[in-house]
């Protein structure tokens, strides 16, 4: 019963409109997948403009996976992890990795019946026939990339939600039974018919229900790391960085950071192109993955040296690959706040290489403009009264308790 309370007084504190925005964004990303890559051309869609890891033939610009995976957050996310959630991709070794049902095919015969299962979903979904989806064995190995296309092409019979272990504490959360082996459309459409038959989301759009159970019962870990990046030796491209929005780092000879399944698999990158060097760690693989794995909202500090910090970062996209760029290929947008710039009384000796994790503490400090009392104390600021930002505030307070 007290769940039911809590439910409903959410619904009831959850402001609708704070939603309109991100709504009108999603939908211009929608159109977007509909305009490159109509349904009805389906049917005889090119492996060259659905698979990561390849330059795409079309000059659109966009593979159909990058477009899913990177071009369309407001969609909904599934960015982060394995290549292998797109069923079937080109890997930098020249490769094409593939699910397991469609291993020993050549790649446009893997391609096609790839391919002739995403059109028989979609027939099944206008047809109605949504256990059908459930019977095309490929399909099953890309659930996130499944459903979110089910959500871009049926918005009417879909959510925005497309991770499985989202959607089950969610249906549990409106009071329905999860299913642990369910593919993850099926568990969206059964959440999908429990916000239908509560009152409380009467009128709501698939958008304002993701967002109001994300912002209310986010079932993510709520600490993000904070990770330090430098942009260059030195910091020699910050002005390109803070001018273009964005943090770049190298190991461009890796390609794009996308198509590795595990650190395992791109530490034996690192290792073949830095065989003696310490290149091929699996700290670094690690902070790597994670770099590409940064998502819209975390936070991130830009630093020259161990006692510079050039600007704290909020990061606002995708990770992308510049195959086209000069150096520094991997790429994140961030927004980039330069008035938290400042040296710090003690160097902090972890950041002597380009990645290294910030500790709350540190970075509240910064961010309220308290980097010239000793950054490597926790204990309370005793330069006098001085007003702190909420989110900063709520940060202290926590780690206090």
């Amino acid at each position: 019963m007290t769940e039911e309370v809590d439910l409903r007084a959410a619904v009831a504190d959850f402001d609708r409109s704070s939603v309109t925005e991100a709504e009108s964004a999603a939908e211009d990303e929608r159109k977007q997948v509909l305009s490159q890559f109509p349904l009805e051309e389906w049917a005889t869609l090119p492996l060259s403009r659905y698979a990561l890891g390849q330059a795409t033939q079309s000059g659109s610009g966009s593979t159909y996976c990058r477009l899913m995976e990177f071009g369309t957050p407001n969609l909904g996310s599934i960015k982060g992890g394995s290549a292998a959630k797109h069923i079937m991709y080109h890997h930098n070794s020249g490769e094409w990795r593939v699910a397991a049902p469609l291993r020993g095919m050549e790649p446009q015969g893997a391609w096609e019946e790839l391919r002739g299962q995403f059109v028989r979903a979609f027939e099944a979904v206008a047809a109605g026939d949504f256990e059908a989806v459930s019977d095309l064995e490929a399909l099953r190995y890309g659930p996130t990339l499944v459903t979110k296309s089910l959500a871009a092409y049926f918005p009417e019979h879909f959510l925005p939600i497309y991770a499985g272990e989202h959607l089950r504490k969610f249906v549990t959360l409106l009071g329905g039974a999860a299913q642990s082996e369910a593919p993850a459309w099926d568990s969206n459409r059964r959440l999908l018919e429990l916000v239908r038959s509560r009152a409380e989301f009467d009128g709501w759009s698939g958008q304002e229900v993701m967002h109001f159970l994300y912002g209310k019962f986010d079932p993510r870990p709520q600490q993000r790391t904070i990770w330090k990046i430098a942009p260059g030796e030195r910091g020699r491209l910050w002005d390109e960085c803070r001018d273009g929005g964005v943090i770049r780092v190298g190991w461009d000879e890796l390609g794009d950071l996308g198509q590795y399944q595990s650190d395992t698999e791109l530490k034996q990158a690192l290792d073949a192109h830095w065989p003696r060097g310490s290149g091929g760690s699996l700290t670094l693989a690690r902070r790597l993955l994670s770099f590409r794995d940064l998502e819209a909202g975390d936070r991130i500090l830009a630093n020259r040296g161990m006692d510079e910090v050039l600007a704290t970062g909020t990061i606002s996209g995708s990770y992308r690959f510049e195959a086209d760029h000069s150096e520094f290929r991997h790429v994140v947008p961030v927004a980039w706040d330069v008035s938290h710039a400042r040296k710090l009384p003690k160097p902090q000796h972890g950041w002597r290489s380009t990645f290294a994790k910030v500790q709350p503490m540190l970075f509240a400090r910064i961010t309220a403009g308290l980097a010239e009392a000793d950054t490597q104390s926790a204990e309370p600021y005793a330069g006098g009264p001085v007003t702190l930002p909420e989110d900063v505030a709520g940060v202290l307070e926590a780690l206090e308790r």
